[in-house]
């Protein structure tokens, strides 16, 4: 049975502070880049070493991350005289090149990557490709001599590809393909949005941010979006055994696939555009008429703030962030009020920005679009729902999200709303005892 909550939430697989030093980068490759002229690939890709460089450095050098139980290695010795088991690597750098072919082809195929929405993520693949290419095959030297067991996923994807499929550890193999489908979905759109951002912050003056009060909401909402990329696009990268970044399992529930991938292009064309289509030509400015009243400076306030909660929650992940994956589990920043702050502030701020609940047409119309606003609610809400089952494989969260139970700020809710309750499955445990 779990056991009882104590009186503190586990410990975070990250800290705060992490977050902090990337955040701190961020902004100072922001001003950086404001005094640079980059083409806009290049603009993205400093942009995102400028937030993660920091954090690894933290990660690896003071906290020390690599030394971590979790990441399965061991020795650390870089001594030229160690042999270096030259066969298992290139097994390996045959399953990473191996699996990057196989999503080629897939992005070959598709129509929907032949669109020039995709242009700045394959000039990207094109220009960086033979930097990836020298690093991974370092890193894949390094990692493999220290690993305590170095036949994984790589390897077994290796003897896949090279015909040697008899004798493959399939649970493995299941979870390095389910791990570079979602990478292979969700980083060409984090990367392209993200570039988006930086493109759009860059182009800010001062005097456009504090002409109005209503460009400074603007402003702050790019801005928090902004941030919130940076270290969504960079997670998708960081997936490295060696920081304790590694995907500890994919999420391998068809319906959570499903709710996930409904929220993103190219599925979302689709929903969001032609059934939940929730916004008209109005949104919180026209409520307010003339803007004088001091409700409309609260409501903008409002959502300057779910904004930077939205961002808060997903930089508290540090290099960590990922759809679907497990990849350690987060306890503090806003993960220490509620089980899922992000999600929570992104439908808040959505109903602040679109106001469906006003219409200049009719009640019936503002009716109809609140509904419409509460069917992308109950999407996020089966999102979470698949996150918990997911998630509740690792004795971590049970007991993190049991403390969230008792001591989270929206406990108060689950008396009037029953099903929000988390409950741990059958013969879940803690890894710690009350």
């Amino acid at each position: 049975m779990a056991s009882k909550p104590t009186s503190q939430p586990p410990r975070s697989v990250t800290s705060q502070l992490t977050a902090l030093i990337g955040l701190a980068g961020f902004l100072a490759t922001l001003m950086l880049l404001r005094q640079l002229e980059l083409p806009k690939t290049d603009a993205t890709v400093v942009g995102m070493l400028g937030t993660a460089l920091p954090m690894l450095f933290w990660e690896l050098f003071v906290l020390k991350a690599h030394r971590q139980e979790a990441t399965g290695l061991q020795g650390f010795g870089l001594r030229l005289s160690d042999p270096v088991n030259w066969g298992r690597v290139a097994t390996k750098l045959t399953g990473l090149w191996g699996t990057i072919g196989l999503l080629s082809v897939a992005y070959w195929i598709f129509p929907e990557y032949q669109r020039d929405f995709y242009k700045p993520f394959w000039e990207f693949c094109r220009d960086y490709s033979l930097a990836f290419a020298c690093i991974s095959f370092v890193y894949f030297v390094l990692i493999d001599r220290w690993m305590k067991d170095p036949e994984d996923e790589y390897f077994n994807a290796g003897r896949l590809f090279l015909g040697h499929g008899k004798g493959t550890d399939r649970a493995r193999l299941k979870k390095h393909f389910l791990g570079w489908l979602i990478k292979g979905f969700f980083l060409p759109l984090m990367f392209i949005y993200f570039g988006n951002s930086i493109s759009a912050l860059l182009g800010r003056s001062l005097a456009d941010i504090t002409g109005s009060f209503t460009a400074f909401v603007a402003f702050m909402s790019r801005f928090a979006t902004g941030i919130d990329l940076a270290f969504v696009s960079i997670g998708y990268v960081l997936t490295l055994r060696l920081t304790n970044s590694h995907i500890r399992s994919p999420n391998d529930l068809f319906w959570g696939w499903a709710v996930t991938l409904l929220m993103y292009v190219p599925f979302f064309s689709v929903v969001g555009n032609r059934y939940l289509d929730y916004k008209d030509d109005t949104n919180w400015i026209d409520m307010f008429g003339d803007g004088d009243s001091s409700w409309f400076y609260v409501w903008g306030c409002a959502i300057i703030f779910t904004k930077i909660m939205w961002a808060w929650s997903n930089l508290s992940f540090g290099i960590r962030f990922s759809n679907l994956t497990n990849r350690g589990i987060i306890t503090n920043g806003p993960f220490r009020l509620m089980r899922h702050p992000s999600y929570f502030f992104k439908n808040i701020s959505w109903w602040l920005l679109a106001v469906p609940f006003y219409s200049v047409e009719s009640y019936e119309t503002a009716l109809q679009h609140s509904i419409l606003m509460v069917g992308i609610n109950l999407i996020y809400f089966a999102r979470a729902k698949a996150e918990e089952k997911h998630l509740s494989e690792d004795p971590v969260y049970v007991e993190y999200a049991l403390w969230i139970e008792e001591h989270g700020v929206l406990r108060w809710l689950r008396h009037y709303m029953p099903f929000i309750r988390y409950v741990p499955p059958a013969g879940a445990g803690s890894m710690r005892t009350a």
